[in-house]
């Protein structure tokens, strides 16, 4: 899909905190997008959550303008066609790469689906209130048909409820899949390749203590690793605190041994910021004295892996900090915690996997039971499977002699 600029998305400060508008160059909105990402806000939903709606809508509607195609009569026909030709655009980081151009992941294409579910809900809902307006009495286009009814189980006349169901043919199935991991071989590689002390500092923190790499914002706030402040690092007793994704909420988790030598370094040798910059990490050659953002230090990662031969992204030291907590622990809860999971059913979908040792150690177990079973009991011969009782092969033996025996006729004789 070829990019788009119809129309952009601007942040607004409200009252109640922080909303978006979507418009075009004239700051003229589509339809009921500024009242739908208003609701957004007063709903307490994080700014990463706005701005995402916002940019997905933005696309959305730049698409239908481009298609000749009217706000307030979105058919299931045109949301699937644009999906249709989301699903093929290239996916779009912060940094660009040469790479060639790759469908969009299922994720990516279920988020923007439930996007559009979420806003034409919204104008349904509205309008049926009001009892007036396009949307008034309609069905979602973008989540799919009316509810039909459709059996649980699959079998007739059995008492469990019918289970309603809606059916969409626009989202896409996500594999499950293993979280790639890095060898702690490949992560020393990067630390010793990264030449300044701020870059080996962050990567001994991605991957010692699990936290999402994050950013440091002016629109959608900070979070996670480089949206941490000066106070945010105690060195006292060894303790680092993030903000989590999405919330408000702090997370404090405990540091090794090996990081702080290395910040030392980096505070006394090359943080250049002015007194009112509480950043952490700060940019060094383009935006020098300012907090560092997601883009430069991903740029900055992505220089580093090519001069080790090691394809590295951020979350990757967070995936393998997290399985090796498991695979050394066995203790679900401690990961959970060190990563800040909410629930810890997330934590066990990502996780919770039987490795490949696991399996042969099970499979050995079940062989050497066997073994054992066999030397207490032997295996009926084909002769015991005739009879009714387990005989053993002796007893066998005189049954059939005693069989034989009685079943020997003499001869017939004849009347005189």
């Amino acid at each position: 899909m070829a990019a788009m600029s119809i129309y952009k998305v601007l942040r607004k400060t409200e009252r109640f905190g922080i909303s978006f508008r979507v418009c075009d160059s004239k700051d003229a909105g589509v339809g009921s997008c500024d009242q739908f990402l208003t609701e957004l806000s007063l709903r307490d939903c994080s700014v990463y959550t706005q701005r995402a709606y916002a940019i997905g809508l933005a696309h959305f509607f730049s698409w239908l303008r481009a298609s000749g195609g009217d706000p307030d009569r979105v058919t299931r026909q045109i949301v699937g066609s644009y999906i249709t030709e989301f699903a093929r655009g290239a996916k779009q980081g912060a940094v660009a790469t040469h790479s060639a151009q790759t469908p969009r992941q299922p994720r990516t294409i279920n988020h923007r689906l439930s996007v559009l579910a979420s806003y034409f809900e919204y104008c349904i809902r509205r309008d049926s209130e009001d009892g007036r307006g396009p949307w008034k009495g309609r069905i979602n286009p973008a989540s799919g048909n009316p509810l039909t009814e459709e059996l649980r189980h699959g079998m007739t006349e059995r008492d469990l409820p019918v289970r309603q169901r809606q059916r969409d043919g626009f989202r896409r199935r996500i594999p499950r899949t293993l979280p790639k991991i890095l060898e702690p071989t490949a992560i020393q590689k990067l630390i010793d390749i990264a030449v300044s002390y701020r870059d080996k500092a962050i990567l001994i923190l991605l991957s010692r203590a699990g936290q999402r790499i994050g950013d440091w914002s002016p629109v959608a706030g900070r979070h996670g690793i480089l949206g941490m402040e000066l106070e945010d690092v105690d060195r006292k007793r060894r303790l680092i605190t993030v903000r989590l994704k999405g919330a408000r909420d702090q997370h404090r988790v405990p540091v090794t041994d090996d990081f702080w030598p290395i910040y030392e370094e980096y505070l006394r040798n090359e943080r250049r910021a002015s007194p009112d910059v509480h950043a952490v990490w700060i940019a060094s050659r383009k935006g020098q004295g300012k907090p560092l953002r997601y883009a430069t230090f991903e740029s900055a990662l992505r220089y580093i892996g090519r001069k080790a031969g090691i394809s590295v992204h951020p979350h990757l030291f967070r995936h393998t900090l997290a399985q090796g907590v498991l695979d050394t622990t066995g203790n679900i809860k401690v990961a959970q915690e060190i990563l800040g999971h909410s629930h810890l059913s997330t934590t066990a979908d990502l996780y919770l996997r039987v490795d490949q040792q696991a399996m042969v150690t099970a499979l050995e177990r079940v062989k050497a039971n066997t073994g054992r079973a066999k030397k207490h009991r032997s295996w009926p011969s084909a002769k015991a499977a005739q009879y009714v009782f387990e005989y053993d092969d002796k007893t066998i033996s005189e049954l059939e002699r005693t069989i034989a025996q009685a079943s020997v006729i003499e001869p017939p004789g004849g009347d005189s």
